[in-house]
């Protein structure tokens, strides 16, 4: 059984950028229960119920131009990617903050303590930053996420709705 402790974890490593689009793809697409108005916003779903059909594609195009983002990857013994966590570096005038973009695991490695650990990093990191808020979006139907989150001290704070035009 491999726990948290079993992977190791970078950030920011230019070798990690196939590989953890690649996973994203993998792991990510097989689950519309993830889709948000995030993955509507940047292009990722179309209607927010299906992925587009290039999603590890255009992964690996964002993991590879990733502006203002860090990028945390957990990879086994073996050197497969089994976890990533994606944060965003976000400004305006009157306040700073970090978005958790994307963070997913392995569904084999869940619940042995991965998702914590790497939630522990990047709180980590952001608050080296000096930064004091931190924010993520979870698709309405990712219930198991969602558990995750409230258990970690995440706070639902609203609710989002969007409109299809045309």
């Amino acid at each position: 059984m491999t726990l948290a402790a079993d992977l190791s974890y970078r950030w920011n490593d230019p070798a990690d950028i196939g590989p953890a689009a690649a996973f994203a793809g993998r792991i990510i697409g097989a689950a519309p229960q993830y889709i948000s108005h995030g993955e509507i916003q940047t292009g990722l779903s179309d209607d927010g119920q299906t992925w587009v059909p290039d999603l590890a594609d255009l992964y690996a195009k964002d993991f590879a131009d990733p502006g203002e983002r860090d990028m945390l990857v957990g990879r086994d013994d073996a050197g497969d990617v089994r976890a990533i966590l994606i944060v965003a570096w976000e400004e305006n005038p009157r306040r700073r903050y970090a978005v958790i973009e994307d963070m997913a695991v392995d569904p084999e490695l869940r619940s042995h303590g991965v998702g914590k650990e790497m939630l522990l990093q990047a709180e980590a990191r952001i608050r080296k930053r000096g930064v004091e808020w931190v924010f993520l979006e979870s698709g309405r139907e990712n219930e198991g996420a969602h558990g995750f989150f409230e258990r970690e001290g995440f706070e639902k704070l609203s609710s989002v709705f969007g409109r299809k035009l045309g």
